[in-house]
């Protein structure tokens, strides 16, 4: 028997033995080139059964030998990860040739650990880069691995400002095929920033460029006292200096490398400023291609791109995502905008020649949805602005989502078109439903109905119809409400509702006893696609009893038992994204009641409400930092008067400035006309105004904070006595809607004013 020992160095996936064309040598043994492979031998294998080895192997018992092959085989075990080295020894019997691999499997880590941490914990690191002990422990010792964990625990030390942190590691031995590793972490001193500057900068001041660099100066107002320095962010600075001044029309601005010098204890930035060059401006603009838009109203859709003005380097972007946003509004959502920019270093201008391919109008194939567990298919399909043959378009999309969510059905909308044919697309509509029905007891107190006892029933999407059907009641030893209602959406598949109430309000207030008795049909439409208008019948019997001697005038003057009869209208335009929890989007309606003898009650006057509110979501500003806070501002006006033989408008329809949802902070009726004993009069005047700030802490969570002002006035408006207040409080949404909770301070608190109130309330704010 001849036995040759072919031996390999795999970190270089070369085979030591020198095969020539008609046979292999090692010393004085050959293996010649024809020699027939009898057998294949593994040894050393634990990690890996012998039949997987094999496999991996493309030499077969029977195979001619092949030089070629066996270094290719060699390689792919090496691949595996599993072995330091591999050995193959060829011996020649007289039946052919058995191949040997004897392999040396590389040891497995039994354990990890950390050690030199003390400003940043165990659990932060491992969190920060990502660390799971199950892909290092029980598996393959990997350098490769240990090497991508060091270099990601330096990241993030020179994130925190530790620029000087080093990161080294062991590999120690325990078991002849088992290591433990060592991560031995010097953290160094953090590299605080006590001065920036910026030199060579005149066109720009030092302050403006500070403004937006990452790396910041101690600011005792901003509450910086130690910024750390990131080594990091000195490069993204220099590109974020360098695009302010090409945005300000500098496009040949140079900036030097930032430079790092340490003082006492801390270090300072240096940013040069190397060549400001001249102020470019905008020179010839033109459009070619348009055929839907004039060149006059593409123009119009980005004012600053004009002839003259300075130039801005993103002003080409800005322009294609307007332009490609009105196109989409019409269906041409393949619309593509190429710009040229041709820069004149003579005259210092930019000349833009914006080419546009309008393409054709997309059209929807099918729309598919899914997530309706509940909701009929019909049931989501009226409420959409695209339909199966129509155009897509994007302002259609947007409406479509925004009428969904408003619904209250559904937690989550999504739409993902796909594109299924030459400007065909399929709309895929994913769904998740909200819980719709809800039975719920409770307790309340307030020092209007002192402690009362609450039920309530509802379910809306009935059936999966839309439709809503409510039983509430209020019971106490100075309250007592029944309320039974239902709301039939797309009435006569018409996009309106009808709705009916019944009513039975019972309330003992401090000076007298109202019961009010009723009903309420109200019909809705919607029109021009955000629009609505109502029109409804309100029939309620009033009774005021039990007055109290020392009740006002206007409280005598009601006792007794009056109808009111009225027509009520009310038009709205609903441009919020999500009625519930609005991020952004406008809200605009006018209410009008109408009561009269005509309409089967017994007095005469009317009341006209206006309001409008605004939500702006700061997040849309920028896309590099999250910033989920809501803006939201309110307006409400309204009048009351009377007219034909009615004097003074009855106490129900009055306004009652101060409470939850007027001027928190204040009492029911506080910030208006009160009488001797204090108690609220109304108004037939009102004027109260809202702001809000919203910090969304998760999509059902949000903390806010508030300043209102308003007050109540009879015929004469006096805008000195507007009262003030600011507090906080919060928003959570549930399957009833949201739930407010706020506390108010009065900003002019009188004398024997409470200088606080505690507010709750179901539904939004505004």
């Amino acid at each position: 028997m001849k036995r040759v020992f072919i031996s390999v160095l795999l970190a270089v996936f070369f085979v030591i033995n020198g095969f020539a064309a008609s046979n292999s040598t090692m010393g004085t043994v050959k293996v010649k080139s024809d020699s027939i492979i009898k057998e294949i031998k593994i040894e050393g294998n634990s990690y890996l059964p012998e039949e997987t080895i094999v496999y991996k192997i493309s030499l077969k018992p029977g195979d001619m030998f092949d030089k070629g092959k066996v270094t290719e085989d060699i390689k792919k075990l090496y691949s595996l990860g599993y072995y330091e080295t591999v050995k193959v020894f060829a011996d020649e019997t007289s039946d052919g040739l058995v191949l040997k691999y004897v392999l040396v499997e590389k040891p497995k880590v039994s354990s990890v650990r950390f050690e030199g941490n003390k400003e940043i914990s165990i659990d932060k690191i491992k969190k920060k880069t990502g660390f799971e002990e199950g892909s290092f422990v029980d598996k393959v010792l990997s350098y490769e691995k240990l090497n991508d964990l060091k270099e990601k625990i330096e990241k993030h030390y020179n994130e925190k400002g530790y620029i000087n942190a080093k990161v080294s590691y062991t590999v120690e031995k325990v078991a002849p095929k088992k290591v433990k590793v060592v991560f031995k972490i010097d953290e160094g001193k953090k590299a605080y920033v006590c001065k920036i500057k910026i030199i060579g900068n005149k066109v720009l001041k030092a302050g403006k460029i500070k403004d937006i660099l990452l790396t910041k100066e101690p600011s005792f107002w901003r509450f910086r006292f130690h910024p750390s320095l990131i080594k990091e962010n000195l490069e993204k600075d220099r590109e974020k200096i360098v695009k302010l001044y090409k945005n300000k029309g500098y496009i040949e601005i140079k900036v030097g490398k930032p430079e790092v010098k340490k003082l006492d204890g801390c270090y300072e930035v240096v940013y040069p400023i190397e060549h400001e060059g001249p102020l470019y401006k905008i020179g010839k603009v033109d459009i070619e291609g348009n055929k839907m838009f004039t060149k006059e109203k593409l123009l119009s859709l980005v004012p600053s791109l004009k002839p003259g003005n300075p130039y801005n380097s993103e002003l080409p972007t800005e322009f294609i995502v307007k332009v490609s946003k009105e196109y989409g509004k019409l269906g041409f959502i393949f619309v593509s905008v190429q710009p040229e920019v041709n820069v004149d270093r003579e005259n210092h201008t930019v000349d833009f020649l914006f080419r546009v391919e309008e393409g054709e109008r997309a059209k929807i194939r099918d729309i598919n949805i899914k997530g309706n567990f509940d909701s009929r298919d019909r049931t989501v399909r009226r409420e959409l602005d695209i339909y199966e043959t129509g155009l897509f378009k994007t302002d259609s999309l947007e409406r479509s989502v925004r009428r969904l969510y408003n619904t209250g059905y559904y937690d989550e909308v999504n739409i993902k078109p796909k594109i299924v044919g030459k400007n065909l697309l399929d709309v895929n509509l994913d769904l998740k439903e909200r819980l719709t029905g809800m039975f719920s007891l409770g307790l309340g107190y307030s020092s209007t109905t002192n402690l009362t006892a609450m039920v309530s029933l509802r379910k809306g999407n009935l059936f999966g119809t839309g439709d809503t059907i409510s039983l509430s009641g209020q019971f106490g030893s100075k309250v007592n409400y029944y309320d039974i209602g239902y709301s039939h959406k797309w009435w006569l598949d018409k996009p309106q509702t009808l709705g009916i109430r019944v009513f039975n309000h019972k309330n003992e207030y401090t000076t007298y006893t109202s019961l009010k008795k009723g009903f309420s049909v109200n019909l809705s439409r919607r029109i021009a696609k955000d629009w609505n208008i109502g029109l409804g019948y309100t029939l309620a019997k009033t009774t005021i009893s039990d007055i109290d001697s020392n009740a006002t005038t206007i409280v005598k003057d009601e006792e007794g038992t009056s109808t009111v009869g009225l027509i009520s209208s009310r038009v709205t335009l609903d441009l919020r994204d999500n009625r519930f929890l609005p991020h952004r989007g406008l809200m605009f309606s006018t209410s009008t009641k109408f009561a009269g003898k005509t309409f089967g009650g017994d007095d005469n006057f009317y009341v006209v409400v206006a309001d409008i509110s605004r939500h702006f979501y700061l997040d849309d500003i920028t896309e590099r930092y999250r910033i989920p806070v809501v803006v939201s501002g309110h307006i409400k006006a309204g009048i009351a008067n009377t007219y034909g033989d009615t004097e003074v408008v009855p106490i129900d329809y009055r306004f009652f400035v101060g409470g939850d949802t007027t001027v928190r902070g204040f009492r029911w009726g506080e910030a208006g006309p009160v009488d001797a004993n204090g108690d609220p009069e109304g108004a037939n005047r009102e004027l109260v105004a809202n702001l809000e700030i919203g910090y969304d802490i998760s999509r059902n969570l949000r903390l806010i904070g508030f300043f209102d002002i308003g007050a109540g006035w009879w015929n004469e408006i006096d805008f000195s006595t507007l009262r003030k207040a600011a507090g906080f409080g919060m928003r959570v949404l549930t399957p009833v809607g949201p739930i407010r909770l706020d506390i108010g301070y009065k900003l002019d608190k009188k004398p024997e004013e409470t200088a606080s109130e505690w507010h709750f309330g179901l539904g939004t704010y505004f």
